[in-house]
């Protein structure tokens, strides 16, 4: 393990980025901090969604069976859909409509029903995002998560209500990525990042014959390995 973190933190400074869990990640899933170098996506991010210091931002990650060494430093590629294939849960899927529709919300800080202000709500809601994150990436649950259904998960029930069965297609937007992270050539856990092309309101191509959609508002309506996680730490 000690080798693996010296690698790790030994790597090309370009492109760096190191996560940690705060009061805000619910057993081993996120909202975790994501402290970037260069701080590319700082900027995109409303006070809410940054931690206290501002110089990081929260995210969610997309894989249930997939590591990450809390605080080691990982380089980064930026894809606009797909996480790499390592023949694991929830690795080499196309990042879903709903998905990424639910972190706009959140990082921009209107995700309805998320309690920003309250740590206990908070870190409630956080448990229900990142159910509801896993789940649209291709049906994953983790042991500790309730499985979501419409009924007992908002944000679940959110992303059906706004695209129907397309809440599982692949996402074609540009507002949000998935930040791939890397130790040396082997894939990590990969997040959740808005990145320069975010508009007023969340744009997605839907079924409807092509037609361009803008949700305006909806928000306001109404070792540790952390195993993304499959291990608690400690």
């Amino acid at each position: 393990m000690a080798a693996s973190m010296l690698m790790a933190a030994t790597a090309v400074k370009a492109n760096s980025v190191v996560l940690t869990q705060g009061i805000y990640s619910y057993d081993v899933g996120g909202e975790f901090t994501a402290v970037t170098s260069p701080d590319t996506f700082l900027g995109y991010y409303v006070p809410s969604t940054e931690n206290k210091s501002g110089t990081g931002f929260q995210t969610f990650c997309l894989e249930t069976e997939v590591d990450f060494y809390p605080g080691a430093n990982y380089t980064y590629t930026t894809a606009s859909s797909t996480a790499p294939d390592n023949g694991v849960g929830g690795s080499g899927l196309a990042l879903a409509n709903g998905t990424a529709f639910l972190y706009y919300e959140f990082a921009t800080g209107i995700l309805a029903g998320y309690d920003y202000a309250d740590t206990a709500d908070r870190l409630s809601d956080a448990e229900l995002l990142q159910a509801a994150i896993w789940y649209l990436q291709g049906g994953q649950t983790y042991g500790g998560y309730t499985p979501p259904t419409t009924s007992n998960n908002p944000f679940y029930a959110l992303a059906l209500n706004t695209f129907g069965s397309a809440a599982t297609s692949a996402y074609t937007g540009s507002s949000v990525e998935v930040l791939q992270l890397w130790d040396g050539t082997t894939s990590a856990q990969n997040q959740l990042v808005l990145n320069g092309n975010v508009v007023p309101g969340f744009q997605i191509p839907v079924p409807d014959g092509g037609v361009t959609v803008g949700f305006l508002g909806i928000g306001l309506v109404g070792m540790f390995v952390i195993h993304c996680w499959r291990r608690k730490s400690i």
